[in-house]
């Protein structure tokens, strides 16, 4: 191994078998470090989109076969199903996929999503059985909010996908995720929905709904981030009062 080679194999940045060496010119070949990296995502990703359940297996495929919508359908990447636990105490719901969710098919996946990430770490939600899914499971075209015939056609996959999960509380993120749980008037300040507990008649159980601003509003406006800090705290509490009874 010559002066060159220690050096980057000191540094951490080559391994003996990224090494081709040739007896005459002394050249060193390097496997391109994005696509070693690009590999390890894809494998990350594709374990994170494994489905074990096989009603949930049952409606995925069902999913990907759906084409009620037509804008959806024909511009779609790939629908974007959910990640996490598959029985979950608590269930994240957000409304639609952007444009990474799109690229990826998982949801919040994006800067919202490491967002939201973040929270379930800081407040020790990854210690809990946890799942996050969207309503819609497809992108709406620019990120354009989805029309009420493209809820209501997307609606028995969202209806079916949570009776299977069958969560102890639901987390609504932001004023559609939480639309699509509770009658709610879109005009009203989203801030009113906060700090209570309200319910989701899922499969005949009335399962608590508690709602919250979502990672994207967040983005845009940091200085509100301790109130849905607040909400989740407030989550946190009513699901162990849950546990208790």
């Amino acid at each position: 191994m010559n002066k060159i080679e220690k050096y980057f194999l000191q540094q951490n940045q080559l391994k003996f078998s990224s090494i081709v060496c040739s007896s005459h010119n002394k050249k060193i070949i390097l496997k391109n470090p994005k696509k070693l990296e690009s590999k390890k995502e894809n494998k990350d990703i594709n374990k994170m989109k494994e489905i074990h359940n096989e009603e949930l297996k049952k409606i995925y495929s069902e999913i990907e076969k759906c084409m009620k919508c037509e804008a959806l359908c024909n511009s779609r990447l790939n629908v974007v199903f959910g990640r996490g636990d598959e029985e979950p105490d608590i269930v994240f719901v957000g409304e639609a996929p952007g444009a990474d969710e799109d690229k990826q098919g998982l949801p919040f996946v994006g800067r919202g999503g490491k967002l939201l990430d973040k929270w379930i770490e800081q407040l020790g939600i990854n210690n809990k059985k946890y799942y996050i899914m969207n309503a819609l499971k497809c992108r709406p075209p620019e990120n354009r909010d989805p029309l009420p015939e493209e809820k209501s056609n997307c609606r028995d996959y969202f209806v079916t996908q949570l009776k299977i999960l069958n969560p102890k509380i639901i987390c609504a993120l932001g004023r559609h995720g939480f639309g699509n749980l509770i009658d709610f008037d879109l005009k009203t300040p989203f801030g009113k929905a906060r700090n209570k507990v309200h319910y989701y008649n899922n499969n005949g159980k009335d399962v608590p709904v508690i709602a919250t601003y979502h990672p994207a509003y967040i983005l845009r406006n940091q200085k509100e981030e301790q109130k849905v800090i607040d909400d989740l705290n407030f989550m946190l509490s009513e699901l162990e009062k849950i546990n208790n009874v």
